[in-house]
């Protein structure tokens, strides 16, 4: 309980110790605000599985039967980790000396973390919903603050579409609420599905989670949220915040509604099918490669909720394990996209050819995390991706074909880009061209790590996503 009091805390303090330091000088306050967030991860590198089963819960509001109730299962722990890792490496690829504001800039990004944590292990419906509201507003003044061109206006339509989201959200916890008198996760899992207005609950549930993965189709704040946004940004959005809505269906409405997702399986999976697809093939046919990643993250995260509304009898441990690894993949493409970007000055995939000559470290960092995401046998996406294609296969085995193009399209649009940036015929070098040194390798390596162990080793990873071992956790408690 004392480390999960530590996790949840300690970027907490450190979001209000940011504000309210001296002005230090801007790199020291980006080397303060990393070593505070490095803090939780080395806390659950240290505790690892130890921290299953760690409580805190205390009550709240006690007149709304309202309490403070954290506690870590197997899956949230995996996300747990997911957030503690991208957090330091959002920060690390700070312009410390070109950053206005720097110590409110870090103070959201820690306040970020603090209700990811919060939102992660969340056992009370409205302290979960809380958490969700109030990840809003640090990651739209990330973007609207810090960002490039017109950053303004894609933070307001994010805006506006993430409040869309919560008011469908906040209304189907009140409608739990006034049916079943409580607002305990655990007791909720046993009679949402018995509340007379059950049907109408669970789909605006999935409508509200639906716009923050974003499922197919509420996905248009995406492209413009992800290239508008400052590197840091991008990270932290399609690494982090997409997974918010990933784990909402996967313990909320899953675990609530299982009869009502079995009977709309094939409307939701036709859905984030169609969202594949389209993702891919909009990546296919742009011209900006920062454009591109988005909409092939666009596509990843729609293949991960294909695998959750395929019915198993409860969230499939591959699509679980296929979110994770889809935070580790498109972070690393995020940095090495970021890094190519600073060089040549343009995010135009024609703008300079042949980069490989002159920049060939780059080049293969780059290629790691390309292949990764095509989900070559020996990566993690390889892993997850087969067990997505089993579960759909068992369930619907006329669709996995179609659910297939997801490999072909990623590896058109994929090698396209590393054909045209690196290995066309080169363009004349410039001063600039600098190849990236030990300093990016080794922000790089965890991510590389993690892709060759979860796809080589994935078994730690998965006994964390088994609905049977989050059961039994839950009935410890």
């Amino acid at each position: 309980m004392e480390t999960l009091k530590l996790l949840f805390f300690i970027p907490l303090f450190g979001a209000a110790a940011m504000l309210l330091i001296p002005n230090l000088g801007k790199e020291l306050l980006k080397r303060i605000a990393l070593g505070l967030s490095l803090i939780p991860l080395a806390l659950l590198v240290i505790k690892n599985n130890s921290l299953l089963g760690s409580t805190i819960q205390t009550d709240w509001l006690p007149s709304l039967d309202i309490q403070f109730h954290l506690s870590v299962n197997g899956v949230s722990l995996l996300f747990l980790f997911l957030t503690a890792l991208i957090v330091p490496i959002s920060l690390f690829v700070v312009e410390s000396e070109k950053l206005k504001s720097p110590k409110f800039f870090y103070s959201l990004v820690l306040l970020l973390e603090t209700f990811l944590i919060g939102f992660f292990t969340a056992q009370d419906l409205a302290l979960f919903t809380i958490f969700w509201e109030a990840m809003l507003l640090p990651i739209y003044f990330i973007i609207g603050m810090w960002g490039f061109e017109k950053c303004r206006e894609a933070a307001i339509n994010f805006l506006i579409y993430m409040l869309a989201g919560s008011a469908f959200l906040i209304a189907a916890v009140l409608a739990l609420y006034i049916g079943a008198g409580t607002f305990n996760i655990a007791e909720l899992s046993r009679v949402a599905e018995t509340l007379p207005q059950a049907k109408w609950i669970f789909l605006v549930f999935v409508l509200a989670f639906a716009v923050k993965s974003p499922l197919f189709p509420f996905h248009s704040w995406l492209p413009n949220a992800y290239t508008r946004s400052s590197t840091s940004g991008t990270i932290l959005l399609s690494a982090i915040l997409s997974k918010a809505g990933i784990f909402g269906i996967a313990t909320i409405v899953i675990p609530f509604f299982p009869n009502l997702i079995q009977e709309w399986s094939s409307v939701l999976l036709t859905m984030a099918i169609a969202g594949v697809i389209y993702g891919g093939w909009a990546a296919c046919t742009q011209k900006d490669f920062k454009r591109l990643m988005a909409y092939s993250s666009f596509s990843h995260v729609n293949f991960v909720l294909a695998g959750l509304f395929v019915w198993q009898g409860g969230a499939s441990s591959g699509a679980l394990l296929q979110a994770f690894n889809h935070g580790v993949t498109i972070a690393g493409i995020f940095l090495v996209v970021h890094w190519l970007e600073q060089r040549i000055g343009s995010t135009q995939i024609t703008s300079r050819r042949g980069l490989a000559k002159f920049m060939p470290q780059l080049c293969w960092l780059t290629l790691v995390f390309v292949l990764s995401s095509v989900a070559l046998p020996g990566t993690n996406s390889f892993v997850g991706e087969i067990l997505v294609f089993f579960d759909v296969f068992q369930a619907h085995p006329w669709l996995t074909p179609v659910l297939g193009l997801t490999v072909l399209l990623s590896a058109i649009y994929s090698f396209r880009f590393m054909q045209k940036v690196y290995f066309e015929e080169p363009s004349l070098h410039q001063p600039e061209w600098v190849d990236i040194k030990t300093k990016e390798w080794a922000l790089a390596a965890p991510l590389i790590l993690l892709i060759f162990w979860v796809g080589i080793y994935p078994a730690p990873f998965l006994n964390l996503t088994e609905t049977e071992k989050n059961k039994t956790v839950f009935a410890e408690l």
